[in-house]
C-alpha cells in the first residue's frame, strides 16, 4: 500500500502543450494529456494509482523525481491553469532602479529612487503563477536595495516558478546570501578583474566573487552574465576557467547594445563581426528562446518599477499597459513576430530564432537579422 505524490519541486504547466516544470532543477519535461491527468490525481492522499499508470512512464517519473511514493499520507493540493497563447514564461521584474554601481555599459543609464510597491509585486507573482510562468527574474538597478526587499523575498517559497535574482554581486554577504530564498543568483562578471572594474568601478570585480562565495556556501544556484566589450576580449580564457573552477549553472555571454550611459561610453563598443567572435562562450539556455515559430524573447515581458509592462528592459517608451490593470491584458496587447515574417531566411533561422529584436531595429528595423547572431554564425550580411 502507497500513495504517489508529485514532488514539491514540480509543477503542471499548461502551455502551448503540457508540461512538468522542476523549478530547482529548472528542468521542463514535455508529457501528454492523459499523463497531466494522472499526475492531477497524485496528491499523496490517494491508494493504489500505481494501477492507473503505464509502467514505463511511472518509473520514469519515480527516476526523475516528479513523483514520490510514500507509505503514509502527506497531502499537496495540485492545480494547474491553462496559459495564454503564446505563452508568458519568463518576467523580468524590476523591483527598483536605485544602485549601488554607475556601469560605464548600463542601458538603463542613471540610476532612480523608485521602487514597485510591495502590494503590486505581490499581485503580479499571483498573476504570474496563475498564467503559467516559469521563471521570474528579479532585477533592477539592484533588487537587494528596494526598501521591502526582504518582504519580497519571504514571500518567493509560496509560488510554483523559479525565481533568479540578478545582481551584480557586491552587496551580497554570508548573511544576506543565507537569508534568500531565491532558487538562483545570476551574477554579473564582465571579465576578468582589470575588464570588469574598467566597466564596473574599482574593487567590484573582488566584491562580486565574494558575493558568488557566499551564495555557493549558501547552497544557491549562481549563474555569470558576461557581456563583451573593448576592455575584456584578452580574458575569455582566464574568465572561462574561473567560471568552470566556481561551478556555474549557466554563462550568458552577449553583445551589448548601444542605450543607457554606453552612448556616452562608444569606446566600449566593438563592431559586430569582432564581438560575434566571443559568443561562443558561454553555455545553458539563458537566451529565453520562443516554441512555435515565433521570434527569439516571444514569450518575455518586463515590468518596470513604476510598473509598466514593457516588452523587455530596451523598451521603457513603448508600454503594453499599466501592470495594475492586469498583466495578462497587458501580455495580450504585445505584437509577436513570426519566423516566417523576419528578413531572413538562413540555414540557422530555427537555432537563433532571429536573435535580439532590439539589435535588429538598430542594425535595420524590427524585421531585419540580429547582426551580432549572423555574424557568430559566418553568415554574411548583405548591403541592401
Amino acid at each position: 500500500m502507497s500513495y504517489l505524490r508529485l514532488n514539491d519541486d514540480c509543477f503542471l504547466k499548461l502551455l502551448e502543450s503540457p508540461y512538468v516544470y522542476n523549478v530547482k532543477k529548472d528542468e521542463l519535461y514535455e508529457v501528454n494529456d492523459k499523463a497531466i491527468g494522472f499526475l492531477m490525481k497524485c496528491n499523496g492522499i490517494t491508494l493504489n494509482l500505481e494501477s492507473e499508470a503505464e509502467p514505463e512512464f511511472l518509473s520514469y517519473c519515480l527516476s526523475e523525481n516528479i513523483l514520490e511514493e510514500l507509505e503514509e499520507p502527506k497531502e499537496r493540493k495540485i492545480y494547474a491553469n491553462k496559459a495564454p497563447e503564446p505563452s508568458l514564461r519568463y518576467l523580468e521584474l524590476q523591483i527598483t532602479n536605485k544602485c549601488n554601481l554607475i556601469c560605464r555599459h548600463c542601458y538603463l543609464g542613471e540610476a532612480g529612487k523608485t521602487d514597485l510597491d510591495y502590494e503590486t509585486a505581490i499581485k503580479i507573482f499571483d498573476e504570474f503563477e496563475k498564467m503559467q510562468g516559469l521563471r521570474l527574474l528579479i532585477t533592477g538597478g539592484e533588487p537587494i536595495l528596494h526598501k521591502r526587499f526582504w518582504g519580497i523575498n519571504v514571500r518567493l517559497p509560496d509560488y510554483g516558478f523559479r525565481s533568479i535574482m540578478l545582481s551584480n554581486g557586491t552587496l551580497i554577504t554570508k548573511g544576506i546570501a543565507e537569508r534568500l530564498n531565491v532558487h538562483e543568483v545570476q551574477v554579473s562578471l564582465d571579465g576578468m578583474e582589470n575588464g570588469h572594474d574598467a566597466i564596473r568601478g574599482k574593487g567590484s570585480f573582488k566584491k562580486a566573487i565574494t558575493g558568488i562565495e557566499a551564495l555557493k556556501s549558501a547552497g544557491i544556484d549562481v549563474s555569470v552574465a558576461t557581456m563583451i566589450h573593448s576592455k575584456n576580449t584578452e580574458e575569455f580564457d582566464a574568465l572561462n576557467k574561473l567560471i568552470e573552477e566556481m561551478a556555474i549553472v549557466e554563462w550568458n555571454v552577449d553583445v551589448p547594445c548601444s542605450a543607457g550611459y554606453l552612448l556616452n561610453n562608444k569606446e566600449l563598443l566593438l563592431p559586430y563581426s569582432e564581438a560575434a567572435q566571443y559568443m561562443h562562450y558561454g553555455f545553458g539556455g539563458g537566451s529565453h528562446g520562443s516554441v512555435n515559430n515565433l521570434v527569439c524573447g516571444s514569450h518575455l515581458c518586463a515590468v518596470t518599477p513604476s510598473g509598466k509592462v514593457i516588452r523587455c528592459g530596451f523598451y521603457p517608451d513603448k508600454p503594453l499597459g499599466d501592470v495594475r490593470d492586469g498583466l495578462r491584458s497587458c501580455w495580450e496587447r504585445m505584437q509577436h513576430i513570426k519566423l516566417a515574417e523576419l528578413n531572413c531566411d538562413c540555414e540557422y533561422i530555427n537555432e537563433c530564432k532571429g536573435g535580439c529584436r532590439y539589435r535588429a531595429e538598430l542594425y535595420k528595423n524590427v524585421y531585419a537579422p540580429d547582426p551580432v547572431q549572423c555574424y557568430a554564425r559566418g553568415v554574411e550580411l548583405t548591403a541592401s
